[in-house]
Parts: structure tokens; sequence; C-alpha cells
């Protein structure tokens, strides 16, 4: 990863929001990276940039609504340059550059989609 600039944690977090599948059944799940690594200059990683705050702030913020949404954590997504990043699925949807601020909006943006989806779909 060496080379490459992580995103500034002072930008606001993007989203990149994709169709959920028209055939899909089941409940759907939001992952937060949480993997953390030495911040040193060479690497970066979602879980030492905030990942861990975003899951906590993202699990609170589901039980209060009582949505019908997955949480679930993993090590890497692959994207680390521009974590923490949440994806949610179905449909492969994409939250860059979250902080646990950002998670009210976030839930929001990610329920109104997937109600969208099942109303298009």
């Amino acid at each position: 990863m060496s080379g490459f600039s992580a995103r500034h944690l002072d930008q606001p977090m993007s989203a990149v929001l994709r169709p959920t599948p028209s055939d899909f059944v089941g409940r759907a799940t939001i992952t937060i990276c949480v993997n953390e690594r030495p911040e040193d200059g060479i690497s970066v990683s979602c879980g030492a940039r905030g990942g861990l705050a975003v899951e906590k702030a993202i699990r609170a913020e589901i039980s209060a609504r009582g949505a019908a949404v997955d949480v679930r954590t993993i090590k890497c997504l692959g994207l680390c340059q521009k974590g923490p990043n949440v994806r949610l699925a179905p449909g492969n949807s994409w939250f860059h550059g979250v902080r646990d601020r950002d998670v009210p909006e976030l839930v929001e943006m990610a329920l109104n989609h997937l109600t969208a989806s099942q109303s298009t779909g």
C-alpha cells in the first residue's frame, strides 16, 4: 500500500448506493471493517481510523430503530485508503470515510435505500 495516501477523515463521508437485486429475500447486512494495522505511514486500516467506534455506533443505531438489518464485522474490505469503510448488502453499496458521528445519517440512508429498492422491485 505504499505510495498511496489515505483519505482525510476531515472530508465528509461518501456513499455509493447501488440497486439491490429484485429477487432478494432475507435480511440486509451492514458490514463494518475493523481491521487494525499500525499507522506507520506505509499502511492504513479502518479499525485504527475509527472502525471500532463506527461499529459500536451502528449497532446502537440499528437497535434503537428496531431495524431488521444484520450487523457484522470483517477484517478487510479491500479499500483501506478510503476507510473506515462500511458495506451494505444486498446490492454492494458502500460508505467511505465513515466516522461515528456519521452513523445516524448512514443508517437513515441505508434504510431509505433498502425501502426504496423494495418498493421498486
